[in-house]
């Protein structure tokens, strides 16, 4: 087990603009219920502030699984299909 101290977090994503608190809490929701511990930082008045942005931070080792499922959830477009190869 490592000691909680070497952990290192690092940001998978960031969200701004009006939505950018929830936007943030549903990718720590969608996170979470894949397992993975996430955090948020950045000021609380993101939405209400243009410029200001959450950051989603998970720990350094889950980086590119939090990252795939984030980008699965929100980059996909409703009704596209897959690619073909």
């Amino acid at each position: 087990m490592r000691d909680e101290s070497q952990i290192k977090l690092v940001p998978v994503r960031a969200f701004s603009g009006g939505t950018a608190r929830v936007d943030a809490e549903l990718a720590q929701n969608i996170l979470a219920a894949e397992g993975v511990e996430c955090v948020l930082s950045g000021d609380i008045a993101a939405g209400a502030i243009l410029g200001l942005q959450v950051q989603l931070l998970v720990r350094e080792d889950d980086a590119e699984r939090a990252a795939e499922l984030l980008e699965a959830y929100f980059d996909t477009t409703p009704g596209s299909a897959a690619p073909e190869d």
